[in-house]
């Protein structure tokens, strides 16, 4: 089902559907892809979505971002959607709210124009989910910033122009301080140490990559330097939500192939479909799509006037962890309409979206990291207890 959404004037790409095919238009192979089309992002850029995604103040029209990452997924491989979101959600997103220097100003409307493709290394090989414990450090200098380290998670590192890169401030002797800042460095400027071969999401290329003493100019801080790691949060709760509509569209994908599949396909001389055990079980599917749907949306909405609450925060943490539980679950009840067909990647997509979107419960954030934010808003209720419970000794 589509979601209606009030998109002020008229798109100059018309609608986003046609736009997200215009961008895949032409891709081949689109099923074998193992590195990240970036021309899918410069399409999207000079058609005018990625701006309409972030036109007004920050953050934008964030109802259009889940629809942007619902659209893309429901048409192509998830390693594609998680590519698109990852630009125009986290990389974005960060740009807008802290790039205040001429320098990233300029960036951002490259980017905006998909003349630009950014990334995000903040995970490193000791570090993991613990961004705390980050040791690229960023040491100052009279002509800028120093940076050195590892990272070991940088999705679209390949392909891209640029990554946001969370650092560890050092004094001018490069003695690391316990300040953490997020920096702009030209992949050019990167030395891809190893591409990674995923279990899934293979359209999605993510690489290992080492910064050895590159300079960039000061301007290539992004906000406060002491920030970092509210910087890199700011971002990720964008990428998030994504993460949701992207399941969105991965799961409803995967749901109207063995609908199809179920009215074609006969057994015990009857169409499958008319088996209300499998019926109903599909029926399950669009059931769970459904609540899905309408949380992601219902958040969407909210963070337009409150994308730094943290109670909202949580929120989309609790959205993230919820789809990315079910989405296996769910894609799981499609393959089985396809019986022995479903297991065969040559027969059936169903194996390899079903391998896709178990990312969701790593990538930004793993469910336990969703759960501990989740955690921090539970809250009793002191009065009602006292009312109504009556624990006998």
């Amino acid at each position: 089902m589509a979601v209606g959404h009030d998109a002020g004037p008229a798109r100059p790409f018309g609608s986003l559907h046609d736009a997200v095919h215009q961008a895949l238009d032409g891709l081949d192979d689109i099923g074998e892809l193992r590195r990240f089309p970036r021309q899918v992002l410069e399409r999207l850029g000079k058609l005018g979505v990625l701006r309409e995604r972030w036109r007004g103040d920050c953050p934008g029209d964030v109802v259009f971002g889940a629809e942007l990452a619902e659209t893309v997924a429901a048409n192509a491989p998830t390693g594609i959607a998680v590519g698109v979101s990852l630009h125009t959600e986290s990389v974005l997103s960060m740009l807008h709210r802290f790039g205040t220097t001429d320098y990233l100003a300029e960036l951002r409307e490259r980017a905006l124009d998909g003349a630009a493709i950014g990334a995000v290394a903040a995970s490193e090989p000791t570090g993991g989910s613990d961004l705390s414990a980050v040791r690229t450090v960023a040491v100052p200098d009279a002509a800028g910033w120093r940076i050195s380290g590892r990272k070991k998670y940088v999705s679209l590192g390949a392909v891209g122009d640029f990554v946001v890169v969370l650092c560890r401030v050092a004094d001018r002797a490069g003695k690391p301080t316990r300040r953490l800042a997020t920096v702009v460095v030209p992949l050019a400027e990167a030395e891809v140490t190893r591409e990674h071969e995923k279990l899934g999401t293979h359209a999605l290329d993510t690489v290992a990559v080492a910064f050895d003493d590159v300079l960039v100019p000061h301007e290539a801080l992004l906000g406060r330097s002491g920030l970092g790691l509210a910087n890199i949060s700011y971002g990720l709760t964008f990428e998030r939500l994504a993460v949701g509509a992207q399941i969105l569209g991965a799961v409803g994908h995967a749901l109207s192939l063995a609908v199809e599949h179920t009215e074609r396909r006969s057994q015990f001389g009857a169409p499958l479909r008319s088996h209300q055990h499998l019926e109903y079980r599909l029926a399950d599917v669009l059931v769970e799509l459904e609540v899905l749907r309408g949380a992601v949306y219902h958040t969407a909405r909210q963070l337009v006037d409150n994308p730094l609450e943290r109670s909202l925060v949580a929120r989309v943490a609790a959205v993230k962890v919820h789809a990315a539980r079910k989405a296996e679950y769910l894609v799981s009840e499609c393959m089985q309409m396809f019986g022995g067909a479903g297991y065969l990647p040559q027969e059936t997509p169903l194996g390899q979206i079903w391998q896709d979107v178990r990312l969701a419960r790593i990538g930004g954030g793993t469910d336990e990291m969703m759960l501990a934010l989740v955690a921090g808003e539970l809250s009793g209720a002191a009065r009602a207890y006292d009312r109504g419970v009556r624990i006998s000794s």
